[in-house]
């Protein structure tokens, strides 16, 4: 039956045509899309990487307004608000991602903003506002990008200045009290400097009722603003400086649906109720989670000559980011106003980055070189506790600060060599030097575990990281003709290793190792039929050593639950991106991604671990439970992969036609994906919580253009239309559900 599945999707992928909807060009047709997957600007069909791109229009037309809402829009990509930390995605790609936000774990989806990296997770779900484009590179992307990334790339490209004065306004109402208002705006002030100015706002009520205080959680408050100055000194040279301030206020409380169909928060946490049991001034923090963004980016580019091209980016980054929030709720312990397992937070974000990239033409040959530098620093003032069941006491187990930084540089190069009309050959190789380094201490009157660097080093733990890494790349392109590839791959990525910084005994900062993992693809990129299909298809295999994920470790002589590196992940599947035109007007569109993954190379401890608990239920493992913790689960069965389920399916489709003096753009879109592990190591056991459950989104709306009123247009639609209640992630015993349905209506003028 497993090789049937695969052989039907085989087939389907040919018949189906899945795929990102394209806009259609005068004659109909799809038009091109340009993007900058291989650090220069070349048609997305000319690239030989699994990769997935969205213009402005067809972000809007599918909903995702921030980077959280591509998870349902990629093939084989999945992901889930951080645990109540609505401003964090977790993004997993072919089953490689990570669900900790804390600043000691690197990210293995890398997102980056205008060729700057982003590097801390806490403040990756950001709204997208004046956006050109965003692309999705699956698979490791060890070789161009500023960070090695195991899992892909989220690349998102915002829009330039423009020489004519023009721009757009938008407001918009919607569900649980909700507002936005956009607007951006193209201001020349001559020929050699232009300006462009955006800003938005977004705000609600919230949609989860605490019963213990009548008011209502889980709300959204945010706003930015974005300032772009594009001087053009003489011909040739372009220099771009980007300033962007973001706040957003975005939390998920754990809820659950009460009889009426209505989420409710039974937690009783409050704030203020930890003053004077918490230290410092996070302990007055309010109730809910907030990042504050301001950064800067630099961007020279120079014409040296008609062949080779020098860009500059220089980017800085600074994430404050506070929360007050509980992991659980639903337990007797949740009986007081302290919550049940309250994490308090208050960071502090820098990052500096400097790349400097030359890329090049000579005759049959394309290349791109690059130097690149990366200096971050990281201060985190951090505190957890728990209520105990029988008393509803508070007890703290650690309050902390904690530093720790990285200063990393590389130096990489790739060409693309045309051997004849047919055949290009691609070969790249990147080298990564990185250091990091950690200290944390109790803080000053705090309670809770004694932490201190000093005795971390005496335990013989390293406070500092060195790695060297070689990231090679080799490709081979066979163009059939002007509109059908076929390429085949082989790619190396790399992830750095950490410290598991919310342990709470000196002797478990045990340092995780690096993961590295070797992706193979094979692949075609063909448009069909009079440019009316576009059908891009990828199978991929891939081995990550290594992968960082929680797992029993053994310090002297007991069992404690910890980020290690406690097996290797192997997956190989397929992904397909397509969209079909049948007549004019009409957009039907869909992705297909399937995939096979599981770990291998399992670690004798985790084996022996499920040995003891599949001989007694009851046994414990070197002093602890042997069942129901980390990779095995109450049967004695070893974990499935996270956030790695069999497959995706997504499909939207749109029809816009004039009726009179309106023209109308009905859209209907849906994702449905089989179960997947939603728990932090992936238990086996399906029936235990930690399991999402099959689930389909629907998503429709239509947009209406006022064809006597130009640049007037209006739009109402629904998420998540059926109001379904799925889980996101999971907790231990709690199921963190993703947000309700909704719907929204908006009027934009374009100017």
């Amino acid at each position: 039956m497993q090789h049937a599945k695969w052989v039907l999707a085989a087939a389907a992928l040919t018949a189906a045509a899945t795929a990102t909807a394209q806009d259609q060009d005068a004659s109909g047709g799809l038009e091109e899309i340009t993007v900058t997957a291989q650090r220069r600007e070349q048609s997305l069909q000319d690239v030989p990487i699994a990769i997935t791109a969205f213009t402005a229009d067809q972000l809007e037309q599918r909903q995702v307004f921030n980077t959280y809402d591509l998870v349902r829009n990629i093939p084989n990509l999945t992901g889930n608000s951080n645990v109540g930390v609505g401003t964090s995605s977790s993004l997993y790609i072919r089953g490689i991602g990570n669900g900790e936000s804390i600043a000691t774990f690197d990210l293995p989806v890398g997102t980056y903003v205008d060729d700057v990296y982003v590097a801390r997770q806490n403040h990756n779900n950001f709204s997208l506002f004046d956006v050109e484009r965003i692309e999705v590179l699956r698979g490791p992307q060890g070789t161009l990008f500023g960070r090695n990334t195991t899992g892909g790339a989220i690349n998102v490209v915002m829009k330039k200045p423009g020489e004519e004065l023009k721009g757009f306004v938008e407001a918009g109402i919607g569900r649980f009290g909700l507002w936005t208002a956009r607007t951006s705006i193209d201001l020349p002030i001559s020929d050699r400097l232009l300006t462009k100015f955006s800003a938005y706002r977004i705000k609600d009520d919230g949609y989860a009722l605490q019963v213990s205080t009548g008011n209502y959680l889980n709300d959204r408050d945010a706003s930015g603003l974005r300032a772009d100055i594009r001087f053009l000194p003489v011909d040739g040279v372009t220099i771009d400086f980007i300033g962007e301030y973001v706040d957003d206020r975005n939390t998920n409380f754990l809820n659950v649906e009460n009889s009426d169909g209505n989420r409710i928060v039974n937690n009783k946490i409050t704030q203020g109720s930890l003053v004077g049991v918490i230290t410092g001034a996070k302990a007055a923090l309010p109730l809910g989670n907030e990042a504050a963004t301001r950064a800067a980016t630099l961007i020279v580019t120079s014409d040296l000559d008609n062949d080779i091209t020098l860009t500059a980016v220089t980017g800085f980054r600074d994430t404050d980011h506070d929360f007050l929030v509980d992991s659980g709720g639903e337990l007797p312990r949740a009986t007081n106003s302290r919550g049940f397992t309250p994490l308090i937070n208050m960071g502090d974000h820098e990052q500096f980055s400097q790349e400097i990239k030359l890329n090049g033409q000579s005759g049959r040959l394309n290349w791109t070189t690059g130097l690149y530098y990366m200096n971050e620093d990281n201060v985190t003032d951090f505190a957890n506790g728990n209520s105990t069941a029988s008393t509803g006491a508070f007890v703290v187990a650690a309050d902390r600060t904690m530093k720790n930084g990285l200063e990393t540089y590389a130096v990489y190069g790739q060409g693309d060599f045309k051997l004849n009309d047919a055949f290009t050959v691609t070969a790249g190789i990147r080298y990564t030097e990185e250091t990091k380094d950690f200290s944390i201490e109790r803080n000053a009157g705090a309670t809770g575990a004694a932490l201190s660097t000093a005795a971390i080093a005496a335990a013989g733990i390293p406070l500092t990281l060195n790695e060297q890494v070689w990231t090679p790349r080799v490709a081979l392109q066979y163009d059939v003709s002007n509109d059908v590839m076929f390429f085949v791959s082989a790619t190396r990525g790399f992830k750095s290793g950490g410290w598991p910084a919310r342990a709470t005994a000196n002797n478990a900062f045990i340092p995780f190792a690096p993961e590295t993992v070797w992706s193979y693809e094979f692949g075609t990129r063909a448009d069909l039929f009079d440019n009316r299909l576009r059908l891009n298809a990828t199978a991929f295999y891939s081995m990550t050593d290594d992968i960082q994920i929680p797992a029993r470790i053994d310090v002297n002589g007991l069992q404690i639950s910890t980020t290690t590196n406690p097996a290797d992940l192997e997956n190989y599947g397929i992904e397909i991106d397509a969209t079909w035109v049948p007549i004019d007007g009409l957009n039907i569109t869909a992705g297909l991604g399937m995939q096979n993954a599981k770990y291998v190379s399992i670690s004798q401890r985790v084996l022996d671990q499920a040995a003891v608990c599949r001989a007694n239920p009851t046994g414990s493992f070197q002093g602890a439970p042997a069942c129901n913790a980390n990779f095995v689960d109450q049967f004695g069965q070893i974990a499935e992969p996270v956030r790695a389920p069999d497959y995706t399916i997504s499909m939207n489709a749109s029809y816009e036609f004039t009726s009179g003096a309106i023209t109308w753009i009905p859209s209907f879109g849906f994702n449905t994906s089989d179960e997947y592990a939603i728990g932090t190591t992936g238990s086996p056991a399906s029936t235990n919580g930690t399991w999402s459950g099959k689930q389909t989104y629907i998503n429709a709306g239509v947009s209406l253009r006022f064809e006597n009123v130009p640049g007037l247009t209006a739009a109402i639609d629904c998420r998540n239309c059926a109001d379904k209640a799925y889980p996101m992630s999971a907790l231990g015993p709690f199921q963190f559900l993703d947000r309700p349905g909704s719907w929204g209506a908006r009027i934009k003028y374009r100017f």
